[in-house]
């Protein structure tokens, strides 16, 4: 088989069909192909020659690849350590380093400092995900010999007896059994704006930076002194802001009052960023729970919802809603019983009792949580800028000094714990959520509660920057690199110069320069993969498209249509001998993560792919017995 594309997903894959092959009969032996251009195991993301100022947004000990008891997988669980404990063991020479693996410079150093709340670079991530690969080879030997092959591949084809022809940009050309896709995030071509833009900048000779991975781009067009644009405020405004302040000399330093200043070293640009939203995603959190995270969902289960069709916004949203806003305040109640205005114990079950948004319901906060600090607010957290307007510049400057700082310190106190509840919920919810939106009967909706406006508001509380990172920003703005635009950001071309106007301020800012300080969209029209674009163009796989039971709108979601993991072509029939995976995040450790049973289930139908692959090509090879029968 091939494995095309070997970043986490392809390694969780390979790792997946190491634990599996039970299901092969003993004598059985096969060829494993994986290919990326990429290193293996990290992959695109992750490699490990990109600068060490990148990090990882996510602790380290909130990262692995492994299964647990907590995975409700078919293959076998094969439990092994997060990034946080592989670094300390490698760091104290107790771990075992597989045939391939080698530490890459800098590694060991780094992990010797690797602490509790650690937020890994990339290049540390990468090693771990490169140490995990190899693992993984050697626990699939000697069922099956992994080839790598650092390459792109430009096609895929049949041949007649069913067999995959792969062919590679260095022109090899390797023939499978079957083929599992786990390129990740794939890349796009510039959409919308962009490349109006574009042609804007290069006739007027500006700088213009499209949608791009953050380690795939040069910033040397951005000079010194000059003022920038950045559009988004999410991590890849996070990772440019790094690399164009302290990857070009400047300096944080600790005062003794305990605030952290910026030293520039006069190299940087002022980066003027503004977003949608108007603010960065909410920060990590530093600390832990006290007890077990919530329990969630209580109030409702995909089996409330089925059989019958739902629209998001007024059957699920208030549902998801009321989940989260529980979760956050049982946590008070547990954690800070002090700070209700009742009994923590009657609090709870009036909480239980009271019908969501109810007059009971806002009754009983305002009585009962008396400090707005403690108020959790769904709506709210979502769109903090949502209708203010600043008189200037100065006064947005210093409501988002305000709230970077207050951003920070929830991030550090457990005295906002219920927040970090909140944090946890999500993750619990999206599992029971996906299980219903998987039916196919959801109408998505539209506007501030719909189905797509709800995973933007999980992924603005829970894809944020570490709190250390949001500290540097809030540094750079104090010393004058970083100003802000505000909410709703819209860029314009007039004459030599971008302009930038939002809704949070009657201001227009100028420059000469203007980032795209987010990732591309996701989007099988604007691929630029040259696999999936092959693939597209033959019209061999097709998006998966969301339909609105209702009114039969058609909204793409940029995934590869697929049946049981088996991509389905312009008829809806499935391929036999292909598998697609989906991106996802790093999984997290003991929380039944759904990145890892993916892996599982693809792993395992590849496996009994091949075994029926392999059996119909003996029974083609062997000559008919004297009693069969030849139709």
């Amino acid at each position: 088989m091939a494995v095309i594309g070997c970043g986490p997903r392809g390694t969780s894959v390979l790792e997946r069909i190491a634990a599996n092959t039970h299901l092969l009969a003993p004598e059985e032996r096969f060829d494993i192909h994986v290919i990326d251009p990429y290193p293996v195991g990290a992959g695109r993301v992750w490699r490990q020659g990109q600068s060490p100022l990148l990090w990882s947004n996510t602790r380290a000990d909130e990262c692995t690849l492994f299964t647990d008891d907590t995975v409700t997988c078919q293959g076998p669980a094969v439990e092994g350590p997060t990034l946080e404990q592989w670094a300390r063991d490698l760091a104290a020479g107790r771990l075992h380093l597989p045939p391939g693996y080698q530490p890459a410079p800098g590694t060991r150093e780094e992990a010797a400092r690797v602490h509790a709340g650690w937020f890994a670079t990339r290049k540390l991530t990468g090693d771990y995900l490169a140490w995990f690969f190899w693992r993984s080879v050697a626990a699939v030997a000697p069922r099956a010999h992994v080839r790598t092959h650092q390459a792109s591949v430009l096609s895929l084809g049949d041949l007649p007896d069913g067999r995959q022809r792969v062919r590679l940009d260095d022109g090899e050309t390797v023939d499978v059994d079957l083929v599992i896709l786990a390129q990740g995030h794939f890349q796009v071509k510039p959409q919308g704006p962009e490349p109006r833009l574009a042609q804007h900048a290069a006739a007027h000779h500006l700088s213009y930076q499209p949608t791009a991975y953050t380690s795939d781009i040069s910033l040397d067009a951005f000079p010194a002194g000059e003022p920038v644009l950045m559009r988004g405020f999410g991590l890849t405004f996070i990772d440019i802001m790094v690399l164009l302040t302290e990857g070009r000399g400047g300096r944080f330093r600790r005062e003794p009052s305990g605030e952290l200043r910026y030293v520039p070293s006069g190299r940087e640009p002022t980066l003027y960023v503004g977003s949608r939203r108007g603010v960065p995603y909410r920060s990590k959190f530093a600390y832990v729970l006290s007890g077990p995270p919530p329990r969630v969902p209580r109030y409702f289960s995909p089996a409330d919802f089925a059989d019958h069709s739902l629209d998001f916004a007024s059957d699920l949203w208030p549902a998801l809603a009321r989940e989260l806003t529980v979760a956050g305040y049982r946590e008070l109640a547990h954690s800070h019983p002090q700070r209700l205005g009742v009994d923590a114990g009657e609090f709870l079950d009036r909480l239980d009792a009271a019908q969501w948004r109810s007059p009971e319901f806002k009754d009983l906060i305002e009585q009962a949580v008396p400090d707005s600090r403690d108020h959790i607010d769904v709506d709210g957290l979502d769109r903090p800028l949502a209708n203010r307007r600043f008189p200037d510049a100065a006064a947005l400057r210093a409501w988002m000094l305000h709230y970077l700082a207050d951003d920070l310190e929830r991030g550090r106190n457990p005295r906002y714990s219920a927040h970090l509840a909140v944090y946890h919920a999500i993750f619990s919810i999206s599992q029971a959520l996906w299980a219903v939106v998987q039916r196919g009967e959801v109408e998505p909706g539209n506007g501030s509660h719909s189905m797509t406006a709800f995973f933007d508001f999980c992924r603005f509380r829970t894809s944020g920057p570490p709190g250390p990172r949001l500290e540097q920003l809030l540094a750079l703005a104090r010393a004058g690199v970083v100003d802000f635009v505000g909410a709703n950001m819209k860029v314009t071309c007039r004459g030599g110069v971008f302009e930038a106007r939002t809704s949070s301020l009657d201001r227009v800012v100028q420059a000469r320069a203007l980032i795209e300080a987010r990732l591309p969209g996701r989007a099988l029209t604007r691929v630029a993969d040259p696999l999936l674009l092959h693939l597209v163009g033959e019209r061999e796989i097709r998006e998966q498209v969301q339909t609105d039971p209702t009114t039969g709108r058609r909204q793409p979601t940029g995934l590869i249509d697929t049946r049981g993991a088996r991509p389905l072509g312009p008829d809806g029939s499935p391929h036999p001998r292909r598998f697609v995976t989906s991106p996802g995040d790093f999984p997290r450790p003991r929380t039944n993560d759904p990145f890892l049973h993916q892996s599982d289930a693809v792993a395992r139908e590849a496996l009994r792919a091949l075994v029926e692959a392999r059996s119909g090509s003996r029974r083609r090879a062997s000559p008919p017995s004297p009693t069969s029968h030849v139709y």
